[in-house]
């Protein structure tokens, strides 16, 4: 069945912290919530969902804030209309984003009462000290007792993760790799950090004090944390934000690797640590020069191996040009290839 997502951005609200790279009202392009009215969920809804139903899976979101932490009066206003539409069957599912130190038993009653089913955690890392640099006012061990404390209430458990913070590196993105598929999410969302005017991570951007990641080393990043999950059995659904005329613009963005093709990208980049893997191991167990590869795959992946503007083709004839590189569409296969001086592997 087909996704719909009915979105209610609530940036901010019920935050006790600002983090160093939070904006979000520049980031949703809303700087309040006093239009969600009762009547206007209740319209909105209608809106996407129109007379009736269709063959979507429809579920009402709310995000952007600590949903969880909100005022409880707060949010049964908004729940309420949700979860009048869920009864009525117009809708099936209600979700929302919250933080790590907001998963109490009271807060959790209150949502599963109103139909909740699915909560995402803003993880971001699970070192202790990239999180403290960012501000965010809870621990890695915050993280593993929220996602207890969800399971014990029967919900659906998503993580969103941003590489990229002040002191991140390839060692504290290999430890949050690891951590998070030890608690075995529903699904992850990857979104490499941006740095967003009107944020302290722009004033630290500005000193010098903090370096964005380039748009290379983000791709890095995601493919390795994208594959790794996938290897484990957990559903990336998403890496980079979410492109809107704001971000397009560039009216707020300062620095980062945004890229509204990001998730191709990411992909394209799998294939490509994928194939440079397999060379790698070729090259460890065999010391012969090697003069030719052979690139296969069926045509529903070409796009995919060859890269957006074939940048896998530029990427491995400018780092490996002593080797002849041949890319190929075979439709009898169903996977992607690697011959190497005759010797096929799988990628």
């Amino acid at each position: 069945m087909k996704y719909g997502m009915i979105p209610f951005f609530i940036p901010h609200v019920g935050c006790p912290h600002v983090c160093t790279f939070c904006n979000q009202s520049r980031i949703t392009e809303v700087s309040g919530i006093g239009y969600l009215t009762p009547e206007y969920i209740t319209s909105t809804i209608q809106d996407y969902v129109g007379e009736s139903k269709s063959d979507k899976y429809w579920e009402v979101c709310f995000y952007g804030g600590s949903f969880s932490a909100i005022n409880q009066d707060l949010q049964r206003q908004l729940l309420v209309p949700a979860y009048e539409a869920l009864k009525e069957g117009r809708i099936d599912g209600i979700r929302c984003s919250t933080r790590p130190d907001a998963v109490s038993d009271r807060q959790l009653e209150l949502l599963r009462s109103y139909g909740m089913k699915t909560i995402e955690l803003g993880v971001q890392s699970m070192d202790d000290t990239v999180l403290s640099l960012a501000k965010r006012g809870h621990t890695s061990n915050d993280v593993k007792l929220a996602v207890k404390q969800l399971r014990k209430f029967g919900f659906a458990v998503g993580l969103q993760l941003l590489p990229g913070l002040l002191g991140d590196s390839w060692d504290t993105i290999i430890k949050t790799a690891i951590e998070i598929s030890q608690l075995k999410p529903d699904f992850v969302r990857i979104y490499p950090v941006l740095v967003i005017e009107n944020t302290e991570l722009a004033e630290q951007y500005k000193a010098g004090i903090y370096e964005p990641l380039s748009l290379e080393r983000a791709l890095q990043y995601c493919a390795f944390l994208k594959t790794w999950f996938e290897s484990h059995q957990i559903v990336v659904i998403r890496t980079g934000l979410q492109s809107t005329e704001e971000l397009d613009a560039g009216h707020s963005l300062l620095a980062g690797p945004y890229e509204p093709a990001m998730g191709e990208l990411v992909t394209n980049e799998q294939w490509r640590q994928s194939i440079e893997h397999c060379l790698d191991e070729h090259t460890k167990y065999f010391n012969n020069r090697i003069r030719a590869i052979t690139i296969s795959y069926p045509r529903n992946l070409t796009s995919k191996v060859r890269g957006l503007k074939k940048r896998n083709l530029t990427y491995f004839g400018k780092t490996y040009g002593n080797i002849t590189f041949t890319w190929r569409e075979n439709n009898d296969i169903d996977t992607v290839q690697c011959s190497i001086d005759g010797m096929v592997y799988v990628v």
